[in-house]
């Protein structure tokens, strides 16, 4: 029997994108009849979310035809990607949480191995091959700083978890929490799935699961991706010699931006610096057990030894 599951839609403003993704998720879950339900999460403070959503998808006229729920729940005007995730998570109705992006168009039977990937208690999420928008990334350390490199896509364990595609159960989402600190939703997924593999937990791709991601424009701006990247490097850092290289490199990049009047790089530096009391709380929370060493991909961090 079918394990039923939430899936959490973080809505923004192109309704011909949600309404696309949307028949091709409510066709699966009528197909699967698990009793599912889609929770649309809507931060435009106007309501308007809720009422395209009951004129386009109407619940059925009986209960007995109902497969699936539809679902808005209306969040602060402006909500954050943390805060609106967060909200979302503790909606749920079901133990299982599918966090999927408003561009994500679903196969059929996508969701069936990820439940059974998630029976091993060692896998804390588990997420489709995504054809189209993504490609998978792996992070790599080089003279003191931490880089993302283009991957091939592979079923097996990843490095970095996105919140364009993963399934969760919805305790442990709850207990781990979403950092504010990273409200551009690729550094907020980076993040969590981070904490998790240091406590020894496994990021999957899994076999037999695929949907395709629509290509869309960027999530975060350059300098937003700037500022993301230097707090989740100062987070995890907690070796005294990768800090000593980050710093002069650090250093060493703020001094030639300000020589070459590279506004974004200092800009994403002063932005981060803002953010160091609410950084020393989120460190406080406590590190895990597997140093950041450990976590980097193997390749890269083989590369950076023969260099």
């Amino acid at each position: 029997m079918s394990v039923p599951v939430t899936i959490v839609i973080r809505a923004g403003r192109a309704r011909a994108e949600l309404e696309s993704a949307l028949v091709a998720l409510l066709g699966e879950l009528e197909w699967r009849a698990a009793g599912d339900e889609v929770l649309l999460l809507d931060a435009s403070g106007t309501g308007e979310l809720g009422a395209w959503a009951a004129a386009r998808f109407p619940p059925p006229a009986t209960f007995e035809r109902a497969s699936c729920e539809l679902r808005t729940l209306e969040l602060a005007c402006g909500s954050g990607a943390a805060e609106a995730l967060r909200a979302g998570v503790s909606e749920a109705t079901h133990a299982l949480v599918f966090l999927m992006a408003p561009g994500l168009h679903v196969r059929a039977g996508f969701l069936e191995p990820l439940c059974a990937a998630l029976e091993d208690a060692r896998v804390f999420a588990a997420v489709p091959f995504l054809r189209g928008g993504e490609s998978a990334v792996e992070p790599h350390w080089r003279a003191g700083d931490l880089g993302c490199a283009p991957a091939a896509a592979a079923a097996g364990e990843l490095d970095f978890l996105s919140c364009a595609a993963a399934l969760l159960r919805r305790d442990e989402l709850l207990a781990r929490g979403f950092d504010p600190l990273f409200e551009a939703g690729a550094w907020l997924a980076r993040d969590l799935g981070w904490r998790a593999r240091r406590d020894g937990r496994t990021l999957v791709r899994v076999a037999g699961s695929s949907v395709e991601l629509r290509p869309a424009g960027p999530n975060e701006t350059p300098l937003e991706d700037a500022r993301a990247r230097l707090l989740f490097t100062w987070k995890h850092l907690d070796e005294e010699e990768l800090w000593r290289e980050h710093l002069a490199a650090l250093l060493e990049r703020t001094l030639r931006a300000a020589e070459q009047e590279g506004r974004a790089e200092l800009v994403g530096l002063a932005l981060a610096l803002e953010e160091l009391p609410a950084l020393a709380r989120s460190r406080s929370a406590g590190a895990g057990r597997l140093p950041f060493r450990a976590l980097l991909a193997r390749r890269a961090e083989g590369h950076e030894r023969d260099a």
